[in-house]
């Protein structure tokens, strides 16, 4: 009996489709709980949007007249520039390149199957893909890792036509030089995806690639420091232990040890193994070559990389790892079904076992579906609305240290305490955490409100007056603590920041509060 349906499904169009209508009925969900507002999972995209609102006025930074480098993305920013002013943007973006790097994938499922198989086979594939890559979360982030992974996705797509062509596509080398301009640990599969090149004898790309991926890091980095800032972004500085420590052995030894001991690096590990057993025994040189290729770029992420942060670090490498494996074990997979017969036994333990594989490789991701929503509530009900206050209510300069929703469309001074827009800031807090920089950053920023995490400092300085809290209505997910402190800088200001808080409290979310410190017995 043949399964007539299996044959006519197109991979593509079903994951695509997939992808669509979970991203709508979360979607739905954002918008309810916002009342109405289309808000990100993070605080991080809207750094991103007011480095583009800056870049589309000619000026690199948050604040206008004062160069900073709170982007941990190149490209990024540049590619917002024109759409700015719609914090929609992202979101956008994020879902087209994602129905692209499903196309991506069907691609490589449909050039690994070597010859025609079941449709409905490798649409599950597909939709495992989607669940297994955190692809949906990543939209709604905000944030650059959609395009990241797509791009990596091309680059292992380009790598696979390669190997079973003998001819590169003439668009990798491209991307190949831009992964690390999206985000810079793309680096690794940059590096990895040259190695191949170079075994396989494609010197002339090698070299085209890497000449442009040398020119646009380092073009990069001398434009920082001609304007007088680090040659690396403040955010890749505040945010990795590798560059902190200037490349000591010992980071890449803890590093290494964070891979072993954390679920995603031993599901990395795992993909791993598979392709160390191909390099091992393929008998074919060039699946030698790319599987320790492979290898290359998932040795290199779990001495170097990072996980978590709302499962986003490690998507890139896993898409990745993913996108090979699958190339090198689906043959294998497809040679122990029946063609002619969808429904015999084999075919169906094959579905189950693409199924448990992608249950068990997206598990954390496919979970997060559910606090998605509330994720985004959050920074609605906590950045957006001291973000309201700012532009809104107060109208003045304020000290912050989550940088984003607060700085976006924000005319007003906006001092980052933790240092992602201000590296001064950075610098003192890594050098000692002692109250008398903050207070200096903040007199010569002529600040006189401040508004911070205020257990992320030792020591906060004694002449700061606590005025009150912005409490979360719902359970936290993704800002680092529930409420925000307000301080003032002194008792003169005390009485006028107090009354508009009070008038802006007015105005709150009916599940949100503000705590005022001398009425903790009542919420306003």
């Amino acid at each position: 009996m043949k399964f007539i349906l299996s044959q006519q499904l197109r991979p593509a169009t079903i994951g695509v489709a997939f992808l669509l209508v979970v991203v709508l009925l979360e979607l739905v969900r954002v918008l309810t709980l916002n009342h109405g507002m289309l808000v990100y999972t993070l605080d991080d995209p809207y750094i991103h949007l007011a480095v583009a609102e800056m870049i589309a006025q000619g000026h690199y930074g948050i604040n206008t007249g004062e160069f900073s480098a709170p982007s941990s993305s190149i490209f990024w920013p540049f590619l917002l520039a024109p759409f700015a002013r719609y914090s929609f943007a992202p979101f956008v973006v994020n879902l087209i390149v994602s129905m692209g790097t499903v196309i991506v994938f069907t691609r490589v499922l449909r050039l690994s199957a070597l010859r025609t198989t079941s449709s409905l086979l490798l649409s599950v594939m597909t939709i495992m893909f989607v669940l297994a890559t955190n692809m949906v979360g990543l939209i709604f982030t905000g944030m650059e890792h959609s395009l990241q992974v797509f791009a990596v996705t091309l680059v292992g797509y380009g790598l696979i036509l390669e190997s079973e062509r003998a001819s590169a596509p003439r668009w990798l080398w491209v991307w190949i030089a831009v992964l690390p301009l999206i985000r810079y640990e793309c680096a690794a599969v940059s590096a990895a995806a040259l190695a191949y090149l170079a075994m396989r004898a494609q010197f002339r790309l090698v070299l085209l690639s890497s000449l442009i991926l040398v020119i646009g890091i380092a073009g990069f980095s001398i434009f920082l420091s001609f304007i007088g800032l680090d040659p690396l972004p403040s955010s890749v500085v505040a945010k990795s232990s590798v560059v902190q420590s200037g490349g000591a052995l010992g980071r890449f030894v803890e590093n290494l040890l964070t891979s072993i001991h954390h679920r995603q690096g031993v599901v990395l590990g795992v993909l791993g193994l598979t392709l160390f057993f191909w390099f091992g025994w393929a008998q074919e040189k060039r699946k030698r070559q790319l599987a320790l290729a492979s290898l290359v770029a998932i040795g290199l992420h779990a001495i170097a990389g990072r996980y978590g942060w709302y499962h986003r670090y490690e998507i890139y490498i896993l898409a990745f790892a993913l996108t090979m494996v699958t190339h090198f074990n689906l043959p294998a997979l497809f040679r122990a079904l029946d063609v002619d017969d969808a429904l015999n036994k084999r075919f169906l333990y094959s579905i189950g076992l693409v199924v448990a594989i992608g249950l068990i490789v997206g598990a954390p991701y496919i979970q997060i579906l559910y606090s998605m929503p509330k994720a985004s509530n959050n920074v609605y009900e906590q950045q957006y609305q001291m973000h309201r206050f700012v532009v809104q209510f107060y109208k003045k300069p304020v000290a912050v240290n989550d940088l984003g929703y607060v700085s976006y469309q924000n005319e007003n001074y906006v001092l980052d305490l933790w240092g992602l827009g201000s590296q001064d800031a950075l610098k003192e807090r890594l050098k000692a955490d002692k109250a008398d920089w903050k207070n200096s950053l903040v007199e010569s920023a002529k600040v006189e409100l401040i508004m911070i995490y205020e257990d992320w400092f030792e020591e906060i300085p004694k002449s700061w007056l606590k005025i009150g809290e912005l409490h979360l209505g719902r359970g936290r997910v993704t800002p680092a603590r529930s409420f925000v402190s307000f301080y003032v800088v002194n008792e003169r200001v005390r009485a006028e920041v107090r009354q508009t808080i009070k008038s802006f409290s007015e105005t709150l979310p009916d599940e949100s509060k503000f705590i005022l410190t001398d009425d903790e017995a009542s919420g306003v």
